[in-house]
């Protein structure tokens, strides 16, 4: 019986092409800000060391991951049309695959980056534990999500700028069920503290976040032992 494409999948095959561009316009630009903090707080790596970047898309981190000193970078996405985009930038072997299976063997990579996707896999504890399994013992894992500020004044802004005016730009750029799903995905993702308890579940013993402007973006972290 073939696999159902997941919704979210079927959203980034139709807007490969423009994704970049259309993610830095919706962002107002502010979307390499929050690259550059992911980058910041990544462990320097050495040419031994093998990365996943997990729902990678068109590759917009593989440029900064290069710059951190890793050796083998692996770029995996369920989305063809996404892989092929960033096929054209040669800086990773690419992968299609299913984070809900990861097609690699236990305790593979030393370092495992989520970058704005965990929040559009059908099982973010499902993705978290299949991490778990591919990282290496001390490895660690970091991502990159949007948030929602936990100041409950700047909470409604927020949500109200979201409905008002990003998703209004949204269907300009894209069909109106693409970032009806993207709105959707923010507000009902697991943020802080419910992140931070499902990866205790999983088995990670360090575990952290850091807040990006308020809380628009959040960085999480975890470290397997």
């Amino acid at each position: 019986m073939r696999k159902e494409i997941p919704t979210s999948v079927k959203i980034f095959d139709k807007i490969a092409e423009k994704y970049e561009f259309t993610a830095y316009f919706l962002s107002f630009g502010i979307l390499p800000y929050w690259f550059k903090k992911l980058e910041e707080v990544l462990p320097e790596g050495n040419k031994k060391e093998l990365v996943l970047d997990l729902a990678c898309g068109t590759g917009i981190l593989f440029s900064r991951l290069t710059k951190k000193g890793y050796g083998t970078i692996v770029g995996l996405d369920y989305s063809l049309p996404m892989l092929k985009v960033a096929q054209r930038k040669n800086l990773a072997f690419l992968v299609r695959g299913d984070a809900l299976e990861l097609p690699f063997k236990n305790e593979k990579f030393h370092l495992v980056v989520v970058s704005l996707g965990l929040r559009h896999f059908q099982s973010p504890r499902k993705a978290l534990q299949e991490i778990y399994r591919v990282l290496k013992p001390t490895g660690k894992v970091f991502i990159l999500e949007v948030g929602i500020p936990k100041n409950e004044f700047l909470r409604r802004i927020f949500l109200k700028f979201l409905e008002k005016v990003i998703l209004p730009l949204g269907k300009i750029r894209a069909k109106e069920e693409v970032y009806e799903h993207l709105l959707g995905s923010i507000i009902n993702f697991p943020h802080y503290e419910g992140l931070l308890e499902i990866m205790k579940d999983i088995g990670f013993k360090k575990r952290g976040y850091k807040p990006i402007m308020g809380g628009l973006a959040v960085i999480y972290e975890g470290e397997k032992f």
